[in-house]
């Protein structure tokens, strides 16, 4: 039992050294390397995102696409032309036997007509600009809401981070016991079932270090997938929270009180609003007949008949609008403003009722965070030295440290915990609020003023 257990340690003693140089030394797969650090913001996070997030690329083409429908509405219609070869004799002539009657007989004309669209263009192209401002807040809002995907994966990575590094230390001060309950019983004042507990303690903790150590290659994993690129670890525990806390400060810096309407899905929804009624708008003029205006030219070399050799004719058309007026379009554009219009305001609120109590979290969070991390840890580590030192001149058992090192471990993962759990809130404060609004050129990526 004894023997297995030393040869257990031995084998996990070998393995957490190795595993952390195949990680931090395995060769990198070439291009591009992300290196997070705790000066990135949610506007710095967008404009990685929107140059190297696919899911960004598809909403760029949506506006694209509606920029193209822009410049298409200010054109205007094409003419039509038309020819005509008329008059070819069937049989006898009139007058009877003329000579070569397909060539003496048969007119030809041409006309040039064009369709006057009225109360109809104006609409059109207040439709088109909307849509092209609601794709164009629609892929700030998408590039947003991937930069905000990128901060919690960068927050749990900077949280295992923090673990590792408490119970990296707990690791350290493991082995130095196992070295003095080694010693105490080469001389005769120990037992081997000390000697045995405190290396299942340090196996317990190196199993954590390599659970949490997994966590963050995982949450880096999922960061490559986001961006398309190599992600690194924070450079050190340090940087690691400082990112942390940066957000948590971003979001009590937050106007509780502030407007809604410059988050870009709430823009991206008034101008689907405002491109409705533009819709409704055309939709009316449906009821409008559209004229079509046609000049003709008709050449009749038939004129042994008495025809006119050379005429003119102008000629009008109109559509009579009595069954398709344009109902079905307006009924459809007036639920769509309805349904925009609702979307809208049910975002709002449902945003400012959640910046409220996440507020409360937030504060529950930083009280728990300062209970652990000043008062809670200090009074553990404390202890720990002073059985530490009482186990070291043989007047407490071993067991006690144990017990005490195992609150500490427990205590130092809460403290991690405490840092992540007030960051998942910070991010989602500022997921509710309208930081972050400025929108994102996708041609380089660089945010620009708001609209």
């Amino acid at each position: 039992m004894n023997s297995t257990l030393r040869s257990l340690s031995t084998a996990c003693a070998l393995l957490v050294p190795l595993l952390t140089r195949a990680v931090a030394g395995a060769e990198a797969p070439p291009g591009p390397v992300f290196a997070p650090s705790a000066s990135l913001d949610l506007p710095g996070m967008m404009q990685i995102v929107a140059r190297r997030s696919a899911a960004v690329q598809a909403e760029i083409l949506n506006r694209e696409l509606a920029t193209a429908e822009v410049r298409q509405s200010h054109l205007l219609g094409n003419p039509t032309f038309d020819a005509t070869w008329g008059t070819v004799p069937l049989g006898e002539t009139n007058p009877p036997q003329l000579g070569s009657p397909l060539t003496s007989v048969p007119s030809y004309g041409f006309g040039l007509s064009y369709t006057f669209p009225l109360g109809k263009r104006d609409p059109r192209q207040q439709r088109a600009a909307a849509l092209e401002e609601s794709a164009r807040a629609t892929v700030t809002a998408t590039a947003r809401a991937q930069a905000l995907d990128l901060a919690r994966i960068l927050g749990a990575a900077a949280v295992a981070a923090l673990r590792v590094e408490g119970l990296g230390g707990l690791v350290a001060q493991e082995r130095g016991s196992i070295a003095l309950a080694q010693s105490r019983l080469s001389g005769g004042f120990g037992t081997p079932l000390d000697v045995d507990r405190l290396m299942i303690e340090l196996n317990r903790t190196e199993q954590q270090v390599l659970d949490n150590e997994g966590d963050m290659r995982e949450a880096l994993t999922t960061c490559a997938s986001l961006l398309g690129q190599r992600c690194e670890a924070f450079s050190n525990t340090d940087d690691a929270r400082a990112f942390l806390t940066a957000w948590v400060k971003r979001a009590e810096g937050l106007n509780a009180g502030g407007s809604m309407d410059a988050r870009p899905d709430v823009r991206a929804l008034d101008a689907a609003g405002r491109a409705a009624i533009s819709e409704s708008d055309f939709a009316s003029a449906q009821a409008i007949p559209d004229p079509t205006l046609r000049l003709g030219y008709v050449y009749d070399q038939f004129v042994a008949s008495g025809n006119q050799a050379h005429s003119l004719n102008v000629s009008l058309a109109l559509p009579l609008p009595i069954f398709d007026h344009g109902q079905a379009l307006r009924d459809a554009a007036e639920a769509r403003r309805r349904r925009f219009g609702t979307q809208r305001d049910r975002i709002v609120t449902v945003a400012k009722v959640r910046m409220t109590v996440l507020r409360d979290l937030l504060d529950m969070r930083e009280r728990r965070q300062e209970i652990i991390v000043m008062q809670m840890l200090p009074r553990a580590r404390a202890v720990v030295g002073d059985l530490e030192k009482a186990a070291a001149t043989r007047l407490i058992p071993l067991t006690d440290v144990i017990q005490a090192r195992r609150t500490l471990s427990e205590l130092l993962v809460q403290e991690a915990e405490t840092y992540g759990d007030a960051f998942q809130v910070a991010v989602n404060i500022v997921e509710e609020s309208p930081m972050g609004s400025a929108d994102v050129d996708p041609r380089s990526g660089r945010a620009g003023a708001p609209p």
